[in-house]
């Protein structure tokens, strides 16, 4: 493992234990003016960050390769999703390309490391969501608020994904959160923070529902769906309007984008039967064929018994819990979904347990695979997959598994 590598991952363990003893520490970071409490956040999320961006030149070598292709096909003026190298690479719609691209150009013109640079935009946002949280959880309790928000700033899940990894989950969980504060100001806010999200990553649907009912009167209702609908439309009309792209190609990438089936939980646990039993290998086809009508059945069964009884906010985190539970594909940076709206919702508990099994997890795909491939080093490809990188997914799963049951039984009710 390279010096940078090894200083990143003990900076990690470093956090992990601030958040495990962060009852206990809060009395001394407790700032004497509570209205300044958020300057103090502030910093501790932007620390916590900007140290393993700072160390971390080269970041994930496939992702940060594809922001690289995606950015230099902007800049080209060529069309993103038609491109044969660009193409399946962003399986997005086109909002965060235009940072790639500036983030190219800034690299290109100031000599500076693109992987530091592209960083910044999902690392800000995430330290503006430990910020707002600690805005709307001011509204329970100032010590509430500053607990949660510092919980936060020093998550390493959440830090992970924007600073060691690069992925842009913190954007979109940013304008949800947004989203959630308009919900009773504003529905023409709600929904156009909701709509940007969505421009973001597509993942903000699974909020749609709560934010929708959450709005009283059906006027408003309208108003944050048209919106909702309308900017990611509107994001795509501006993207046609500078490359010459097919709408129809670009929201078939958007919408069926599928990858990592049978790499996480109850599918990993398919996928294994099918190594030992190879006449079960018709489960795993189906698997294959039918994993995202399985994951959406269960979604909105979910919905309909339990979540939409539940106030906006923790209709929200129940779903996304149910999301990580059952989900038939998985990607890594999904893992840090929930941990923005376990803090709004207060549900420490339960978060403490996922920090700690989600972590053991990314510390070895992170170190071993994603930033620096050395697992082969013990095992040899696929094998290590199989035997080492999966199975050590199992213990977060289990948790997500049992809080989903848990959130069936919450009894927080729309007023």
């Amino acid at each position: 493992m390279s010096h940078p590598l090894i200083l990143s991952a003990l900076w990690s363990i470093l956090l992990l234990g601030l958040v495990l003893l962060l009852p206990r520490l809060i009395s001394f970071l407790k700032p004497h003016d509570v209205r300044y409490a958020w300057v103090l956040i502030l910093c501790v999320a932007a620390i916590s960050r900007l140290v393993p961006n700072a160390l971390l030149h080269k970041g994930a070598g496939y992702d940060i390769e594809s922001y690289q292709i995606v950015a230099d096909t902007v800049l080209n003026r060529q069309d993103v999703y038609s491109n044969p190298d660009a193409g399946s690479r962003h399986p997005y719609l086109p909002l965060q390309m235009y940072w790639l691209a500036v983030s190219r150009w800034l690299t290109e013109r100031f000599s500076l490391p693109f992987a530091t640079v592209v960083r910044i935009a999902p690392i800000l946002a995430d330290i503006l969501i430990a910020v707002t949280l600690y805005f709307l959880l001011m509204k329970r309790a100032p010590s509430v608020a500053f607990f949660g928000g510092m919980l936060y700033a020093l998550n390493p899940i959440p830090i992970y994904v924007s600073a060691y990894h690069g992925q842009f989950d913190s954007i979109p969980a940013l304008f949800i959160l947004l989203a959630i504060y308009w919900l009773s100001r504003s529905s023409w806010m709600t929904g156009g923070m909701l709509g940007i999200g969505i421009l973001v990553k597509s993942w903000p649907v699974l909020a749609f529902p709560a934010l929708f009912f959450g709005t009283k009167l059906w006027r408003g209702r309208l108003k944050v769906a048209f919106l909702a609908i309308a900017i990611p439309l509107a994001g795509v009309g501006v993207y046609l309007y500078f490359f010459d792209g097919s709408p129809l190609l670009i929201f078939n990438k958007a919408l069926t984008y599928n990858w990592g089936i049978g790499v996480w939980g109850y599918g990993y646990l398919v996928r294994l039967l099918t190594i030992a039993l190879p006449d079960f290998n018709p489960l795993l086809g189906k698997l294959l064929l039918y994993g995202r009508q399985i994951t959406i059945a269960i979604l909105a069964i979910t919905w309909w018994f339990r979540a939409r009884k539940q106030k906006p906010e923790a209709e929200i985190l129940t779903i996304l819990v149910t999301f990580i539970a059952w989900t038939h594909a998985f990607s890594i940076q999904y893992l840090m979904w929930v941990v923005p709206f376990a803090v709004l919702n207060m549900d420490f508990r339960w978060l403490k347990y996922y920090t700690v099994g989600a972590f053991f997890y990314m510390f070895l795909v992170y170190n071993t695979l994603i930033l620096e491939l050395h697992i082969t080093s013990i095992l040899p490809w696929p094998q290590a997959d199989w035997f080492l990188i999966m199975p050590a997914g199992l213990p977060a799963w289990i948790i997500a598994v049992l809080w989903a049951r848990e959130r069936l039984s919450y009894k927080n009710i729309k007023a």
